[in-house]
Protein backbone atom coordinates (compact mmCIF):
# COMPACT_ATOMS: atom_id res chain seq x y z
CA UNK A 1 0.00 0.00 0.00
CA UNK A 2 1.35 3.42 -0.96
CA UNK A 3 1.88 5.61 2.11
CA UNK A 4 0.38 9.05 1.62
CA UNK A 5 0.10 11.94 4.04
CA UNK A 6 -3.30 13.41 4.85
CA UNK A 7 -2.37 16.55 2.93
CA UNK A 8 -1.45 14.56 -0.20
CA UNK A 9 -4.60 12.43 0.07
CA UNK A 10 -6.78 15.52 0.20
CA UNK A 11 -4.92 17.06 -2.75
CA UNK A 12 -5.40 13.95 -4.89
CA UNK A 13 -9.11 13.40 -4.21
CA UNK A 14 -9.95 17.10 -4.12
CA UNK A 15 -11.84 17.16 -0.82
CA UNK A 16 -11.17 17.06 2.92
CA UNK A 17 -10.63 13.66 4.55
CA UNK A 18 -13.24 13.44 7.29
CA UNK A 19 -13.17 11.58 10.59
CA UNK A 20 -16.15 9.31 11.17
CA UNK A 21 -15.90 7.21 14.33
CA UNK A 22 -16.90 9.01 17.51
CA UNK A 23 -15.83 8.32 21.07
CA UNK A 24 -19.15 6.56 21.58
CA UNK A 25 -18.49 4.34 18.53
CA UNK A 26 -15.10 3.33 19.90
CA UNK A 27 -16.63 2.57 23.27
CA UNK A 28 -19.26 0.41 21.57
CA UNK A 29 -16.53 -1.68 19.93
CA UNK A 30 -14.55 -2.07 23.14
CA UNK A 31 -15.02 -5.47 24.69
CA UNK A 32 -16.43 -7.08 21.54
CA UNK A 33 -15.02 -10.15 19.83
CA UNK A 34 -14.22 -9.55 16.16
CA UNK A 35 -13.10 -11.68 13.20
CA UNK A 36 -11.66 -10.04 10.07
CA UNK A 37 -11.05 -12.00 6.86
CA UNK A 38 -8.53 -10.75 4.33
CA UNK A 39 -6.85 -9.10 7.28
CA UNK A 40 -3.55 -8.69 5.47
CA UNK A 41 -4.98 -6.72 2.55
CA UNK A 42 -5.33 -2.98 2.14
CA UNK A 43 -8.86 -2.79 3.55
CA UNK A 44 -8.50 -5.72 5.94
CA UNK A 45 -5.33 -4.41 7.54
CA UNK A 46 -6.87 -0.96 8.07
CA UNK A 47 -9.95 -2.63 9.57
CA UNK A 48 -7.63 -4.54 11.87
CA UNK A 49 -5.86 -1.36 12.98
CA UNK A 50 -9.06 0.56 13.68
CA UNK A 51 -10.73 -2.30 15.51
CA UNK A 52 -7.58 -2.96 17.58
CA UNK A 53 -7.44 0.73 18.55
CA UNK A 54 -10.91 0.35 20.09
CA UNK A 55 -9.67 -2.32 22.54
CA UNK A 56 -11.81 -5.32 21.55
CA UNK A 57 -12.04 -8.32 23.85
CA UNK A 58 -10.59 -10.50 21.09
CA UNK A 59 -9.46 -9.90 17.52
CA UNK A 60 -8.97 -12.77 15.06
CA UNK A 61 -7.20 -12.08 11.78
CA UNK A 62 -7.61 -14.53 8.91
CA UNK A 63 -5.70 -14.40 5.64
CA UNK A 64 -4.34 -16.88 3.10
CA UNK A 65 -1.13 -14.86 2.56
CA UNK A 66 1.46 -15.84 5.13
CA UNK A 67 3.56 -12.70 4.59
CA UNK A 68 0.61 -10.28 4.67
CA UNK A 69 -0.72 -11.90 7.84
CA UNK A 70 2.74 -11.83 9.42
CA UNK A 71 3.11 -8.11 8.72
CA UNK A 72 -0.25 -7.01 10.13
CA UNK A 73 0.06 -9.30 13.15
CA UNK A 74 3.52 -7.97 13.99
CA UNK A 75 2.33 -4.37 13.64
CA UNK A 76 -0.71 -4.86 15.87
CA UNK A 77 1.16 -6.77 18.56
CA UNK A 78 3.63 -3.90 18.71
CA UNK A 79 1.04 -1.11 18.72
CA UNK A 80 -1.68 -2.80 20.81
CA UNK A 81 0.05 -5.33 23.11
CA UNK A 82 -2.97 -5.61 25.41
CA UNK A 83 -5.37 -6.80 22.67
CA UNK A 84 -6.03 -10.55 22.63
CA UNK A 85 -4.90 -11.17 19.07
CA UNK A 86 -5.06 -14.41 17.08
CA UNK A 87 -3.62 -14.81 13.57
CA UNK A 88 -5.15 -17.60 11.48
CA UNK A 89 -3.50 -18.70 8.25
CA UNK A 90 -6.44 -19.98 6.23
CA UNK A 91 -8.53 -19.82 3.10
CA UNK A 92 -12.09 -18.46 3.13
CA UNK A 93 -13.14 -21.08 0.59
CA UNK A 94 -12.24 -23.86 3.02
CA UNK A 95 -15.11 -24.46 5.38
CA UNK A 96 -12.91 -25.97 8.10
CA UNK A 97 -10.60 -22.92 8.17
CA UNK A 98 -13.45 -20.43 8.45
CA UNK A 99 -15.47 -22.39 10.99
CA UNK A 100 -12.45 -23.00 13.20
CA UNK A 101 -11.74 -19.26 13.29
CA UNK A 102 -15.34 -18.42 14.22
CA UNK A 103 -16.01 -21.27 16.62
CA UNK A 104 -12.86 -20.67 18.64
CA UNK A 105 -13.65 -16.96 19.09
CA UNK A 106 -17.48 -16.86 19.01
CA UNK A 107 -17.32 -13.32 17.56
CA UNK A 108 -19.94 -10.63 17.89
CA UNK A 109 -19.18 -9.46 14.34
CA UNK A 110 -17.36 -10.81 11.29
CA UNK A 111 -15.99 -8.33 8.75
CA UNK A 112 -15.46 -10.12 5.43
CA UNK A 113 -12.82 -8.26 3.41
CA UNK A 114 -11.17 -11.21 1.67
CA UNK A 115 -11.56 -11.04 -2.13
CA UNK A 116 -9.78 -11.07 -5.44
CA UNK A 117 -10.14 -7.51 -6.72
CA UNK A 118 -7.80 -6.99 -9.69
CA UNK A 119 -10.19 -6.38 -12.58
CA UNK A 120 -7.92 -7.30 -15.51
CA UNK A 121 -6.55 -10.41 -13.80
CA UNK A 122 -9.92 -11.80 -12.76
CA UNK A 123 -11.16 -11.42 -16.35
CA UNK A 124 -8.99 -14.38 -17.31
CA UNK A 125 -8.94 -16.25 -13.99
CA UNK A 126 -12.65 -16.86 -13.64
CA UNK A 127 -12.65 -19.98 -11.49
CA UNK A 128 -10.43 -18.72 -8.63
CA UNK A 129 -12.13 -15.30 -8.72
CA UNK A 130 -15.61 -16.76 -8.34
CA UNK A 131 -14.52 -19.46 -5.92
CA UNK A 132 -13.09 -16.82 -3.55
CA UNK A 133 -15.46 -13.91 -4.10
CA UNK A 134 -18.73 -15.87 -4.16
CA UNK A 135 -18.25 -19.27 -2.53
CA UNK A 136 -15.81 -17.86 0.04
CA UNK A 137 -18.33 -15.20 1.00
CA UNK A 138 -21.01 -17.86 1.51
CA UNK A 139 -18.73 -19.94 3.73
CA UNK A 140 -17.86 -16.95 5.92
CA UNK A 141 -21.48 -15.77 6.12
CA UNK A 142 -22.69 -19.21 7.15
CA UNK A 143 -19.95 -19.54 9.76
CA UNK A 144 -20.93 -16.14 11.17
CA UNK A 145 -24.60 -17.12 11.19
CA UNK A 146 -23.90 -20.37 13.02
CA UNK A 147 -22.16 -18.58 15.89
CA UNK A 148 -24.83 -15.83 16.00
CA UNK A 149 -22.41 -13.15 14.79
CA UNK A 150 -23.23 -10.08 12.76
CA UNK A 151 -21.87 -10.39 9.18
CA UNK A 152 -20.58 -7.42 7.16
CA UNK A 153 -19.53 -7.94 3.55
CA UNK A 154 -17.06 -5.41 2.15
CA UNK A 155 -18.17 -5.01 -1.47
CA UNK A 156 -17.35 -2.76 -4.42
CA UNK A 157 -18.89 -0.14 -6.69
CA UNK A 158 -17.95 -2.50 -9.52
CA UNK A 159 -20.89 -4.66 -8.45
CA UNK A 160 -23.24 -2.00 -9.89
CA UNK A 161 -23.95 -2.57 -13.60
CA UNK A 162 -20.92 -4.92 -13.68
CA UNK A 163 -18.77 -5.11 -16.77
CA UNK A 164 -16.09 -7.31 -15.21
CA UNK A 165 -15.91 -10.77 -13.71
CA UNK A 166 -14.73 -9.12 -10.51
CA UNK A 167 -17.81 -6.87 -10.40
CA UNK A 168 -20.24 -9.67 -11.30
CA UNK A 169 -18.70 -11.99 -8.71
CA UNK A 170 -19.03 -9.31 -6.02
CA UNK A 171 -22.66 -8.71 -7.04
CA UNK A 172 -23.46 -12.41 -6.75
CA UNK A 173 -21.60 -12.48 -3.41
CA UNK A 174 -23.90 -9.69 -2.23
CA UNK A 175 -27.00 -11.55 -3.39
CA UNK A 176 -25.89 -14.84 -1.84
CA UNK A 177 -25.06 -13.23 1.51
CA UNK A 178 -28.34 -11.33 1.71
CA UNK A 179 -30.24 -14.47 0.72
CA UNK A 180 -29.07 -16.08 3.99
CA UNK A 181 -30.85 -13.47 6.10
CA UNK A 182 -33.39 -14.53 8.72
CA UNK A 183 -35.13 -12.80 11.60
CA UNK A 184 -32.05 -13.49 13.75
CA UNK A 185 -29.29 -13.18 11.12
CA UNK A 186 -29.06 -9.81 9.37
CA UNK A 187 -26.09 -9.62 7.01
CA UNK A 188 -25.07 -6.19 5.76
CA UNK A 189 -23.32 -5.32 2.50
CA UNK A 190 -21.24 -2.15 2.28
CA UNK A 191 -20.07 -0.88 -1.12
CA UNK A 192 -17.40 1.67 -1.88
CA UNK A 193 -15.02 2.51 -4.70
CA UNK A 194 -11.26 2.71 -5.02
CA UNK A 195 -9.05 3.00 -1.97
CA UNK A 196 -6.46 5.70 -2.53
CA UNK A 197 -2.98 4.19 -2.58
CA UNK A 198 -4.09 0.60 -1.90
CA UNK A 199 -1.99 -2.29 -3.18
CA UNK A 200 -2.31 -2.58 -6.94
CA UNK A 201 -4.34 0.65 -7.17
CA UNK A 202 -4.07 3.24 -9.92
CA UNK A 203 -2.30 5.63 -7.54
CA UNK A 204 0.32 3.02 -6.66
CA UNK A 205 0.92 2.43 -10.38
CA UNK A 206 1.20 6.16 -11.03
CA UNK A 207 3.57 6.74 -8.11
CA UNK A 208 5.76 3.84 -9.19
CA UNK A 209 5.97 5.21 -12.72
CA UNK A 210 7.01 8.65 -11.46
CA UNK A 211 9.65 7.21 -9.12
CA UNK A 212 11.21 5.17 -11.94
CA UNK A 213 10.95 7.92 -14.58
CA UNK A 214 8.54 6.00 -16.81
CA UNK A 215 5.35 7.36 -18.45
CA UNK A 216 2.24 7.14 -16.28
CA UNK A 217 -0.13 4.62 -17.91
CA UNK A 218 -3.81 5.58 -17.76
CA UNK A 219 -6.80 4.08 -19.52
CA UNK A 220 -8.49 7.31 -20.61
CA UNK A 221 -8.05 10.93 -19.59
CA UNK A 222 -11.82 11.27 -19.14
CA UNK A 223 -12.34 8.03 -17.23
CA UNK A 224 -13.57 8.65 -13.68
CA UNK A 225 -13.51 6.70 -10.44
CA UNK A 226 -14.71 7.16 -6.88
CA UNK A 227 -11.89 7.42 -4.34
CA UNK A 228 -11.74 7.26 -0.58
CA UNK A 229 -8.91 6.83 1.89
CA UNK A 230 -8.63 3.46 3.63
CA UNK A 231 -9.21 5.13 7.01
CA UNK A 232 -12.42 6.79 5.80
CA UNK A 233 -13.80 3.66 4.15
CA UNK A 234 -13.06 1.39 7.08
CA UNK A 235 -14.48 3.75 9.67
CA UNK A 236 -17.71 3.98 7.67
CA UNK A 237 -17.89 0.19 7.35
CA UNK A 238 -17.57 -0.06 11.13
CA UNK A 239 -20.13 2.72 11.53
CA UNK A 240 -22.59 0.86 9.29
CA UNK A 241 -22.36 -2.20 11.52
CA UNK A 242 -22.68 -0.20 14.72
CA UNK A 243 -25.80 1.55 13.42
CA UNK A 244 -27.50 -1.85 13.29
CA UNK A 245 -28.69 -1.23 9.75
CA UNK A 246 -31.22 -3.58 8.22
CA UNK A 247 -30.24 -6.33 5.81
CA UNK A 248 -29.47 -4.47 2.60
CA UNK A 249 -26.78 -3.08 0.31
CA UNK A 250 -25.29 0.20 1.54
CA UNK A 251 -23.14 2.70 -0.29
CA UNK A 252 -20.53 4.92 1.32
CA UNK A 253 -20.53 8.56 0.26
CA UNK A 254 -17.18 8.98 -1.49
CA UNK A 255 -17.75 12.51 -2.76
CA UNK A 256 -17.63 13.36 -6.45
CA UNK A 257 -15.90 11.01 -8.90
CA UNK A 258 -12.31 11.92 -9.77
CA UNK A 259 -11.28 12.30 -13.41
CA UNK A 260 -8.30 10.00 -14.00
CA UNK A 261 -6.53 12.56 -16.19
CA UNK A 262 -6.74 15.12 -13.38
CA UNK A 263 -5.46 12.55 -10.90
CA UNK A 264 -2.44 11.77 -13.09
CA UNK A 265 -1.61 15.47 -13.41
CA UNK A 266 -1.83 15.90 -9.63
CA UNK A 267 0.53 12.95 -9.13
CA UNK A 268 3.01 14.54 -11.53
CA UNK A 269 2.74 17.86 -9.67
CA UNK A 270 3.22 16.11 -6.31
CA UNK A 271 6.30 14.35 -7.66
CA UNK A 272 7.70 17.69 -8.84
CA UNK A 273 7.27 19.08 -5.31
CA UNK A 274 9.50 16.24 -4.12
CA UNK A 275 12.17 17.13 -6.68
CA UNK A 276 11.39 14.32 -9.12
CA UNK A 277 11.53 15.09 -12.85
CA UNK A 278 8.21 15.27 -14.77
CA UNK A 279 7.10 12.25 -16.79
CA UNK A 280 4.70 11.82 -19.69
CA UNK A 281 1.17 10.44 -19.45
CA UNK A 282 0.59 7.41 -21.68
CA UNK A 283 -2.93 6.52 -22.81
CA UNK A 284 -3.29 2.72 -22.93
CA UNK A 285 -7.06 2.38 -23.39
CA UNK A 286 -9.57 0.54 -21.24
CA UNK A 287 -8.53 -2.97 -20.26
CA UNK A 288 -10.89 -5.95 -20.31
CA UNK A 289 -13.77 -5.50 -17.86
CA UNK A 290 -13.10 -1.80 -17.19
CA UNK A 291 -15.69 0.96 -17.53
CA UNK A 292 -15.18 4.56 -18.49
CA UNK A 293 -16.94 5.51 -15.24
CA UNK A 294 -18.34 3.70 -12.20
CA UNK A 295 -21.95 3.89 -10.97
CA UNK A 296 -23.24 4.10 -7.43
CA UNK A 297 -26.05 1.65 -7.96
CA UNK A 298 -27.94 -0.05 -10.76
CA UNK A 299 -29.20 2.51 -13.27
CA UNK A 300 -32.67 3.98 -12.64
CA UNK A 301 -32.78 2.77 -9.02
CA UNK A 302 -32.56 5.38 -6.27
CA UNK A 303 -30.21 5.91 -3.37
CA UNK A 304 -32.00 6.31 -0.03
CA UNK A 305 -30.74 8.09 3.09
CA UNK A 306 -29.98 6.30 6.36
CA UNK A 307 -29.42 7.65 9.86
CA UNK A 308 -25.85 8.62 8.87
CA UNK A 309 -25.33 11.29 6.22
CA UNK A 310 -22.46 9.40 4.56
CA UNK A 311 -24.12 5.99 4.41
CA UNK A 312 -26.81 5.42 1.80
CA UNK A 313 -29.04 2.50 0.96
CA UNK A 314 -28.49 1.40 -2.63
CA UNK A 315 -31.77 -0.08 -3.84
CA UNK A 316 -31.36 -3.10 -6.09
CA UNK A 317 -33.57 -4.98 -8.51
CA UNK A 318 -35.34 -7.94 -6.93
CA UNK A 319 -33.90 -11.35 -7.85
CA UNK A 320 -35.77 -14.48 -6.69
CA UNK A 321 -34.07 -16.58 -4.05
CA UNK A 322 -34.45 -19.68 -6.20
CA UNK A 323 -32.45 -18.11 -9.02
CA UNK A 324 -29.66 -17.11 -6.65
CA UNK A 325 -29.42 -20.58 -5.11
CA UNK A 326 -29.51 -22.30 -8.50
CA UNK A 327 -26.63 -20.11 -9.71
CA UNK A 328 -24.63 -20.88 -6.57
CA UNK A 329 -25.18 -24.63 -7.03
CA UNK A 330 -24.03 -24.34 -10.62
CA UNK A 331 -20.96 -22.37 -9.55
CA UNK A 332 -20.00 -24.98 -6.96
CA UNK A 333 -20.00 -27.71 -9.56
CA UNK A 334 -18.24 -25.57 -12.14
CA UNK A 335 -15.49 -24.50 -9.72
CA UNK A 336 -14.99 -28.08 -8.53
CA UNK A 337 -14.38 -29.12 -12.14
CA UNK A 338 -12.43 -26.00 -13.10
CA UNK A 339 -15.02 -25.26 -15.78
CA UNK A 340 -14.66 -21.55 -16.58
CA UNK A 341 -17.35 -21.70 -19.26
CA UNK A 342 -20.00 -22.86 -16.79
CA UNK A 343 -18.79 -20.28 -14.29
CA UNK A 344 -19.42 -17.48 -16.78
CA UNK A 345 -22.81 -18.93 -17.75
CA UNK A 346 -23.88 -19.10 -14.10
CA UNK A 347 -22.77 -15.52 -13.46
CA UNK A 348 -24.67 -14.13 -16.42
CA UNK A 349 -27.77 -16.18 -15.54
CA UNK A 350 -28.37 -14.35 -12.27
CA UNK A 351 -26.49 -11.04 -12.67
CA UNK A 352 -28.68 -9.94 -15.57
CA UNK A 353 -26.90 -6.63 -16.22
CA UNK A 354 -23.47 -8.28 -16.50
CA UNK A 355 -22.00 -8.08 -20.00
CA UNK A 356 -18.84 -10.23 -20.21
CA UNK A 357 -15.82 -8.80 -21.99
CA UNK A 358 -14.23 -10.40 -25.04
CA UNK A 359 -11.33 -11.49 -22.82
CA UNK A 360 -13.62 -13.15 -20.24
CA UNK A 361 -15.58 -14.94 -22.97
CA UNK A 362 -12.37 -16.18 -24.54
CA UNK A 363 -11.00 -17.33 -21.16
CA UNK A 364 -14.24 -19.24 -20.60
CA UNK A 365 -13.50 -21.20 -23.76
CA UNK A 366 -16.88 -20.59 -25.31
CA UNK A 367 -15.48 -20.18 -28.79
CA UNK A 368 -17.38 -17.03 -29.62
CA UNK A 369 -14.27 -14.95 -30.38
CA UNK A 370 -11.18 -15.36 -32.54
CA UNK A 371 -7.59 -15.15 -31.23
CA UNK A 372 -7.10 -11.98 -33.28
CA UNK A 373 -10.05 -10.25 -31.61
CA UNK A 374 -8.81 -11.25 -28.16
CA UNK A 375 -5.31 -9.97 -28.92
CA UNK A 376 -6.64 -6.65 -30.17
CA UNK A 377 -8.83 -6.31 -27.07
CA UNK A 378 -5.99 -7.05 -24.66
CA UNK A 379 -3.43 -4.77 -26.35
CA UNK A 380 -5.11 -1.48 -27.31
CA UNK A 381 -3.30 1.18 -29.28
CA UNK A 382 -1.09 3.46 -27.22
CA UNK A 383 -0.62 7.19 -27.45
CA UNK A 384 1.23 9.79 -25.41
CA UNK A 385 0.35 13.22 -24.14
CA UNK A 386 2.59 15.79 -22.54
Amino acid sequence: MTELTREVEEHLIGRPVREVLTVADRQALAGRRVVITGAGGSVGSELSRQVASCRPAALTLLDHSEYALFRVERELRREYPDVALTAVLGDVTRRSDVRAACESTRPHVVYHAAAYKHVAMTETCLVPAVRTNVLGTIEVAKAARDVSARFVLVSSDKAAEPRSVMGASKRLAELAALDLSTSSFRPVVVRFGNILGSSGSVVEIMMDAVRTGRPIPITDMDASRFFMTAAEAVSLVIKAELLGLRTDVFWLDMGDPVRIGDLAEKVVAHAASLGLPPVEIEIIGLRPGEKIREELTTQALAMEATAHDRIWSARQRYIPSGAIRAAVRELRGACARGDAGRVLTALTSVVADFTPSVAATAAAGEGRVTPARVASHLMPARSKTA
